[in-house]
């Protein structure tokens, strides 16, 4: 069941948390010139590339194993041991083709081999300090703590607003200072959520993995993969393609743009927060429930598309004088939030439940978008760029609405619209 008010207080911490975030990056804009602003944004999309090849599959599978075991503190603790070994793999097979397509684009955006190899280094910490503490959220989220974790989030983002401002002041503000306060963010969850897991699992040592989970972990992250891959394709091209057809300042503006887009990120958390948690284990008014999170997920969306439209000099004041004149690349920007969020927020309630066998269908779809996208965009500036990775949204909603149906017929859920009397449900097991 669903607690507003539990919500509410999760979206203010939120805010406070991306507030903070938010104006960091709102800063950064301003304070680095476009041309390093331009590589600070090809370095934060593969820190995303990073943190979704190597995460997505395994929490994909975590979140199906807690559903099963929740709140049973032995077996979850096993399923977590078991995702964490099960996350180690998938690095071990994307790693080295992520930061070999990162020194790509920073040697295609004309960086020097020092530079090049200092923010690869970077990223490689960021992904072992995400290692140790990327999952451990969600065993907090299904232990009702989401509030404590947004908590802790809001502190740090805090800090790493303050150390901006400090560099800033100490003349020492650049492109590698700004990467590094990304890895203060990281780094900075490690204790407090290992502690606040341990005290959710009663437990003060790692459980061992559990060889069933592991295995049901591994073909459930394996053919995430591919998917994956393609959601990360999607940035990878649009910095390629701005990288080569529009220039540096067009990247830019790109990077810019998604500062703005960024102030929706609480309400994006929400999904793995309350809604993947609130949607696992229920078999009755599925259609319902999932408008409802689509509703409550995309409205700030929604707000944000028309305040762009209606008054945008008030959002682009916030990025600085020199994207002053970027009104239309914002309310594409705003618009492709929207179709994005439907398409994601029902995948992800979906996907996390365990029901992601069409999950494929985004490859070939996407794959074609791929090539038909540049044939029919110009993908010179940063408004047809986001026309263009709004395109692969209508892969990942074919895909959920196919997953959906066929878990109703496996028996997956008793009723789409209608309200199923307890013992109904259980006279009707899965």
């Amino acid at each position: 069941m669903i607690s507003f008010k539990r919500i509410g207080t999760y979206v203010f911490a939120g805010f406070v948390a991306q507030g903070a975030a938010a104006i960091a990056g709102l800063l950064l804009v301003r304070w680095i010139p476009a041309p390093e602003y331009a590589l600070y944004t090809i370095a934060v999309t593969m820190i995303g590339t990073i943190s979704t090849l190597t995460r997505s599959g395994p929490q994909l599978g975590l979140s199906n194993a807690l559903s099963g075991v929740w709140p049973d503190p032995e077996q979850s603790a096993r399923a977590l041991a078991s995702a964490m070994r099960t996350r180690l793999l998938v690095s071990a097979i994307v790693m080295p083709v992520v930061l070999v397509a990162t020194a790509w684009l920073l040697f295609k955006a004309g960086t020097d081999w020092l530079r090049m190899t200092t923010i690869i280094g970077i990223l490689a910490l960021i992904w072992l300090a995400d290692l140790k503490g990327g999952l451990l959220d969600q065993v907090l989220y299904f232990a009702q703590r989401a509030n404590r974790v947004q908590g802790l989030d809001s502190s740090i983002n805090l800090g790493r607003l303050a150390l901006i401002v400090a560099a800033k002041a100490a003349g020492q503000l650049s492109l590698l200072v700004a990467l590094l306060t990304n890895l203060f963010t990281v780094a900075a969850r490690i204790p407090a959520l290992s502690r606040w897991s341990r005290q959710a699992l009663g437990r003060t040592e790692p459980a061992a993995p559990d060889p069933a989970m592991q295995v049901a972990m591994r073909k459930v992250a394996l053919r995430q993969v591919p998917i994956d891959l393609l959601t990360v394709m999607q940035a990878q091209l649009a910095i390629f393609f701005l990288t080569d057809r529009g220039g540096l300042f067009e990247l830019a503006t790109y990077g810019a743009l998604g500062r703005i887009a960024q102030l929706l990120t609480p309400f994006s958390a929400l999904v793995m927060a309350y809604f993947v948690p609130a949607f696992a284990g229920q078999r009755d008014r599925i259609v319902p429930r999932l408008l409802l999170f689509i509703g409550l997920s995309c409205a700030p969306a929604v707000a944000l598309a028309l305040l762009a439209w209606l008054e945008p000099q008030y959002l682009l004041f916030f990025i600085g004088d020199q994207y002053a004149d970027q009104a239309w690349p914002l309310l594409v920007c705003a618009l492709t939030l929207i179709a994005m969020g439907i398409a994601n927020t029902l995948w992800a309630v979906v996907a996390h439940r365990g029901w992601n066998r069409w999950a494929w269908l985004r490859l070939p779809i996407g794959g074609l978008w791929c090539f038909a996208g540049p044939a029919v965009l110009p993908l010179d500036s940063a408004a047809s760029t986001y026309l263009f990775y709004c395109g692969f949204s209508l892969g990942t909603f074919i895909a959920a609405l196919a997953d959906l149906v066929d878990a109703r017929r496996r028996g997956e859920y008793v009723a789409l619209f209608r309200r199923v009397p307890k013992a109904d449900v259980a006279s009707n097991p899965a």
